[in-house]
């Protein structure tokens, strides 16, 4: 019987020291593939072009747009200092509240997605980090299997790995999807309240936080009628107070800046994010495109001007062109 035993715990030892050294194996590996092996993905011109700033066209007083030159995504970048504190804490406190002291992977938060999942039968809670999505946003997940779900996950470690928090977030509130082919943080507070996104208040950040997963699920402007409308305007209620209930939850915000922001409603005035084409715009894009302008461009580093985030100012006058 004893030596049985001896045996048994001998088995228990050899599979212990041989899981251990597969472990090992593959963190050293992983570690590998995230710090050793090439990734042109992750290059930051790569990231930039994915990431293509627009350019606006004004009237010739320099206040009035005229029109807006981008590629196939409408987006009004901004850099992680024009991004309102309110709005980082929101995002934080809607998708991953653990973000700033992650590597990328969260696995306790995987874990209790699992489980909270499995209590109401149904999808309530997701596992991925706010890493992983901007992996997923920016390179494209091709499908739903496992071996592409653990592609994100190494594209998420080698974010984490090349870049800071900062720049993390900074690509995720531009490249996030709002409506049409508007991205991004810029165009959502243009398109849902006619705002800059440093003029949106606490109500307006926390819903447009809590609609970057399922937009079309809480925009109440592609509704056909009243009665989907309204409930569109519900479920952004309640998401808002969601993320609301997560930022108290974090310290980041006050009792009293919860109480006074659940008693607002959310005052949606759609605006203007979208510019028809027109011939004075196919004008001024042909004198953009003319080859002193290119020449010119091309010396500070612009070859795609439509891209370049260039204020372009026109000579047009507004009075007379909407005469």
């Amino acid at each position: 019987m004893r030596r049985f035993f001896r045996f048994l715990l001998k088995l228990f030892f050899f599979f212990s020291f041989l899981g251990l050294l597969t472990a090992a194996g593959s963190l050293g590996w992983v570690y590998y593939l995230v710090t050793e092996v090439p990734c042109p993905e992750m290059a930051p011109e790569n990231i930039s072009s994915i990431l293509g700033r627009e350019s606006p066209v004004y009237y010739r007083d320099g206040k009035e747009k005229l029109g807006v030159l981008f590629e196939d995504i409408h987006r009004q970048y901004l850099k992680y200092d024009q991004l309102p504190e309110k709005f980082v804490n929101a995002i934080v406190a809607a998708e991953d509240d653990q973000f700033f002291n992650h590597y990328g992977i969260d696995f306790y938060g995987i874990a209790r997605a699992m489980v909270a999942n499995f209590k109401a039968g149904r999808i309530v809670q997701g596992g991925s980090t706010i890493t992983q999505q901007t992996a997923k946003n920016l390179f494209k997940r091709e499908s739903r299997s496992y071996e592409a779900k653990l592609k994100e996950m190494l594209f998420a470690l080698r974010l984490e790995y090349r870049f800071s928090k900062e720049q993390i977030l900074e690509f995720y509130c531009n490249q996030f999807y709002v409506s049409g082919n508007g991205h991004g943080l810029g165009v959502a507070a243009r398109y849902y309240f006619n705002k800059e996104p440093n003029e949106l208040t606490l109500l307006e950040a926390a819903f447009i936080a809590g609609s970057v997963k399922q937009p079309n699920f809480y925009n109440p402007f592609i509704k056909k009628d009243k009665v989907s409308t309204l409930k569109a305007r519900l479920r952004a209620e309640e998401r808002a107070e969601y993320v609301l209930g997560n930022m108290l939850k974090l310290g980041m915000v006050s009792q009293t800046e919860y109480n006074d922001a659940i008693k607002e409603d959310i005052m949606f005035n759609r605006g203007k994010t979208r510019f028809a084409l027109n011939t004075i715009m196919d004008l001024v894009k042909e004198g953009l495109e003319s080859e002193v302008i290119t020449n010119a461009l091309a010396q500070h580093g612009i070859n795609n001007i439509s891209t370049s985030g260039a204020r372009i100012i026109s000579t047009v006058d507004h009075a007379l062109h909407t005469k």
